[in-house]
């Protein structure tokens, strides 16, 4: 009973992990243990459970004597992880021209393959998260792949504020497939000014978006 319990729990947290990074729930939003269990016919410790390990992810939020809400960003800590997300990434970049493989980020493409249509923006959050993890993670620093991995809740979460900047999805594997190409010709000047491009592009988006006073989570 425990295992069927505990797989239930998860089945129930990987739903509602979709839900979010398709950005079905605006900023700030309650996510209450009651309306989970009632809207996915589960039992409600089996929505408690879920709604914690979304806690414990980062994913959501809960004060004491509230319920968990849907965690929200500022214009500063927009900033702030772009900040670190270029530390990260320029110098996975320049490793992988150096000399590391593209075969793991090439692979991770392919999951635009699973874009059903421009309406599944939840898939193509996905794949866009799992080339850039391919991109750290071909430079071979477990360290560098950690650091990246602190804030890939928090990378994830702001994606689903890019699904109103990408009407057209492949318009954003065209994107990430110019950057594959660059990495393979090892041209790191080439591949450090669209990556420049790349970034700059969703943080201009998301500040304005957020400084616009529009839904963020």
């Amino acid at each position: 009973m425990t295992i069927d319990t505990v797989t239930v729990a998860d089945a129930v947290r990987s739903r509602l992990e979709r839900s979010l990074l398709a950005g079905d729930y605006p900023a700030g939003a309650e996510v209450r243990d009651t309306h989970v269990a009632q809207q996915l016919g589960v039992a409600r410790p089996t929505a408690r459970v879920a709604v914690q390990a979304l806690i414990a992810d980062g994913f959501l939020v809960r004060e004491s004597g509230r319920s968990a809400r849907v965690r929200q960003f500022s214009g500063d800590d927009v900033t702030d992880i772009f900040r670190v997300r270029r530390l990260i990434e320029f110098e996975a970049v320049a490793s992988v021209c150096r000399g590391g493989s593209t075969a793991g980020v090439a692979a991770s493409l392919n999951k635009f393959a699973d874009v059903k249509d421009d309406r599944d923006w939840e898939s193509a959050a996905q794949a866009d998260m799992a080339f850039h993890s391919a991109v750290v993670a071909a430079a071979d620093s477990p360290r560098l792949s950690s650091l990246f991995q602190t804030i890939s809740t928090e990378i994830r979460l702001l994606m689903a504020l890019l699904r109103a900047h990408y009407p057209r999805i492949s318009t954003l594997r065209d994107e990430h497939l110019e950057l594959l190409n660059a990495l393979d010709a090892r041209d790191a000047d080439l591949a450090l000014r669209l990556w420049t491009v790349h970034l700059e592009d969703a943080e201009t988006f998301l500040g304005q978006r957020i400084g616009g006073g529009a839904p963020t989570i």
